[in-house]
């Protein structure tokens, strides 16, 4: 009888930790870029009770599940407010439900293995094309992750939004945390770890997905460079006047040169600046009232302008 009523008791305790679990929904204005929504995303996860955040930065929206005996969605609007943007309760969100851990990926019960790898959620996504990572400010970052003694390997999502550090050792990633923290620190950027439920679908995704050490974030970088000159070309090609395959062989000289400024290895936090050298390059393709046409819509920047495809 005795084992009964003990087992009803940790019963009843799991079942009203369950009923404190809730989701509240924001909408948020203010947003300019995929950054923002990551810091978002981060300084709410840092609120005592906040389960997980999901963002939506093309909508402007926000979706937090957490525990209501420990937070309120009046403390996470203060919380979005405190980094300069506006925030409102939206509509009612669905009831948050769990994932189940099983299925395809790294298999999370076993021994050392949640031990071995630690997830941060990070802003190191692209301001020119969302959805992707930006290849020139994680460089710097992961080189620097890999000359630590403590760590096997480090890399990025596609997205830019989760560094994983693949330890050495369970004892090292207790100790090297701090520092993880303190490097994306040193570039400006915030972060915090993941924990469960976020921690288990950023492990699954470690597994099945395909993310970025130093050595390969060139790779993104190079996207990059295809979203931007392909970018610049249709916004300016109404007035350039050119056929389909002068304006194709356009947008692969830029892509190139894009790319070269991009991927540079000068262990810059972000190559800020990506049409230094595009004028030459367009020089070839184009006359001086074309080239007047082309300044002009890259004097308006690389991200999406109203209307443009992100």
């Amino acid at each position: 009888m005795k084992k009964i009523f003990a087992s009803l008791v940790v019963l009843l305790g799991a079942g009203a930790l369950l009923a404190a679990t809730n989701t509240a929904a924001f909408s948020v204005a203010g947003w300019t870029c995929g950054s923002c929504a990551a810091s978002t995303r981060i300084a709410l996860k840092k609120l005592d009770g906040v389960e997980d955040v999901k963002t939506d930065a093309s909508k402007g929206t926000v979706v937090a599940t957490y525990d209501d005996t420990k937070t309120t969605p009046e403390k996470m609007i203060q919380a979005i407010e405190r980094l300069g943007y506006k925030a409102k309760v939206a509509a009612a969100a669905p009831a948050a439900g769990g994932e189940s851990p099983s299925g395809k990926g790294v298999a999370l019960d076993a021994p050392g293995v949640l031990e071995s790898v630690s997830f941060f959620e990070v802003q190191l996504e692209c301001g020119a094309a969302e959805g992707l990572g930006c290849g020139s400010a994680s460089k710097p970052i992961l080189k620097k992750l890999e000359r630590d003694p403590r760590i096997r390997e480090a890399k990025v999502n596609y997205p830019g939004t989760i560094l994983a550090v693949v330890w050495k050792g369970p004892e090292q990633s207790r100790a090297g945390a701090a520092a993880v923290e303190a490097a994306l620190k040193e570039r400006n950027l915030d972060s915090t770890i993941l924990r469960r439920p976020a921690r288990d679908r950023a492990a699954k995704s470690f597994e099945s997905e395909r993310w970025y050490r130093a050595a390969d974030v060139d790779r993104l970088s190079e996207r990059e460079a295809q979203v931007i000159a392909t970018r610049l070309v249709n916004r300016a090609k109404a007035g350039l006047g050119l056929p389909p395959a002068k304006l194709e062989a356009l947008t692969k000289d830029l892509t190139g040169g894009i790319a070269a400024i991009l991927t540079g290895d000068k262990d810059e936090f972000c190559a800020r600046d990506p049409f230094e050298e595009l004028g030459k390059i367009a020089s070839k393709h184009l006359n001086p009232e074309q080239m007047a046409v082309f300044r002009k819509a890259a004097e308006e920047g690389a991200g999406a302008l109203p209307g443009e495809m992100r």
